[in-house]
Order: structure tokens, then sequence, then C-alpha cells
């Protein structure tokens, strides 16, 4: 679990010191000829392999930071995905459940306790715009992109309200089986740039593999560590509104 805990912090100082590096490169944008933009997403995903035996369909919310050479249509660039869903198909609270399903609070009541799904990617990619458009300057066409990061989830134990001793902040790593490792991104859609607006976005179907493990030591539900390898893949469809936050035509060409 420690050098779990230590080749994830390492990843995230990777990833953290690559965008400083993206992000002070928008500088040179012009001169090498490439766009720089902003990539807001959200999609819905279907759990598939050993995802969907502990959880059901999930929502996303996503950003990515892009660029993009505007004669061959490579794109280089980092990603992040939050995703989130209601439907967990274990129980990692049963052994707090009385004979009918409740558990009962330290007020001799019973709880109100939800279980909920919470994770996220994060990772670089590489990919090619090839061009469908009458403006082969513009940035539409079929969108193919592979990357590589990382992909964690948990369960969310929720304690509405706040009744539930065994279930307080600081027992939660007990039941929450917290996962992750190392991942792969896959995506293929179609992205549009108006040649006259400021209309710029892309629809991609989506598929995440990793191959991940527990990072707790022990499940409270099992009594045991939950050392099994896990494939864990996620397939959906994606919508993104795009920002640019760079240009390549001088100030002169510019025509709007």
């Amino acid at each position: 679990m420690r050098l779990a805990k230590i080749l994830e912090m390492r990843f995230r100082a990777l990833m953290t010191t690559a965008l400083f590096a993206f992000v002070f490169g928008l500088v040179s944008a012009q001169e090498r000829g490439t766009m720089r933009y902003l990539e807001f997403r959200y999609g819905f995903q279907i759990p598939i392999a050993d995802m969907k035996d502990r959880f059901g369909s999930n929502s996303q919310f996503g950003l990515g930071i892009q660029s993009v050479s505007k004669k061959d249509k490579i794109i280089l660039g980092l990603e992040g995905m939050y995703f989130f869903g209601n439907t967990v198909q274990e129980d990692v609270v049963t052994q707090l459940r009385s004979y009918d399903g409740s558990i009962i609070g330290i007020d001799g009541a019973p709880g109100d306790v939800n279980l909920k799904e919470r994770g996220y990617y994060i990772g670089f990619n590489a990919g090619k715009i090839f061009s469908t458009g009458a403006h082969p300057q513009k940035l539409t066409g079929i969108r193919a992109i592979a990357g590589g990061g990382l992909l964690q989830h948990k369960i969310r134990v929720q304690d509405n309200f706040n009744t539930i001793v065994p279930l307080e902040k600081k027992y939660q790593y007990g039941y929450d089986r917290l996962t992750n490792g190392p991942a792969i991104h896959l995506g293929v859609g179609y992205q549009y740039q108006s040649p006259i607006h400021n209309l710029h976005f892309h629809v991609m179907g989506d598929l995440y593999a990793a191959r991940t493990a527990s990072r707790r030591d022990i499940d409270f539900a099992t009594g045991e560590y939950l050392g099994k390898k896990r494939t864990d893949i996620l397939a959906g469809l994606s919508i993104a509104y795009i920002v640019t936050i760079s240009r390549t035509e001088k100030p002169d060409h510019i025509y709007y």
C-alpha cells in the first residue's frame, strides 16, 4: 500500500510538471504554428469487466488542455476526468445492517445511508484529426486519440444523518474500497470548428481500461485485504465545448 501511494504521488507530480510546461509553452504557440485550447467535457459511461460488478452507469465531467498542429492536425495534450454515479452493486456496510436491512444510529433510530460511486482519470494523450471539411485550415474532421494515465475509483459511504459511529470519517478507509492503477484511454469521434463563428466542439466515443488493485490494507465488510488484481473498463460517449487559448494567425489576418 505504501509503495502504491508513492507511485501515485510521483505520477501526480509528473502531471503537474507537464501542465506547467504546457502552459508556459503558450507564449510560442504562434511561432510554431500550433493552436492551444481547453476542452470542457460531459459524458455518460457504462462499466465493463470487474467494474460492472461494483458499479452501475455513471456520468463524467472532464477538462483537457490540448495542442494541435495547424499543418498536420496532430494532437498532444493532458486531460482529467471525474466520474460519479449513484448505483453501487457491492454492499460494503452489510455487517452493520439489522435483520430488516436498516442501520441503527447512536440515537437508536434507523440511519440514512447511501452508497455512491466516485472516481477520476488523469493522463496524457495524443492523436490526429483527419480533415473532412471544405476549410482544410480548420479543425474539422474525424478525431482519433490514444493516451495513458491513472484511473482511480472508490465507494463513497454517505451517512446523511451523521448518527452512525462506525461510519465516521476516521473509519471510512475500511469501507470505501479505494482502487487505482495504470490505465489507457482510446477515443474516436467527430470534431467541428466553424469557419465563420466561434463554435468549436467534438463528440467522442471513449474507452477507459485499467489494471487496478485495492489500496487499502483491510476491508471491513470481508475482514481481509482485497489483493486480487482487477480489470476495470468504462465505455461511453462524451461531448466537449472547446475554447481556444492561443491562435496561429497574426492579428492583421484575423477576421470576424
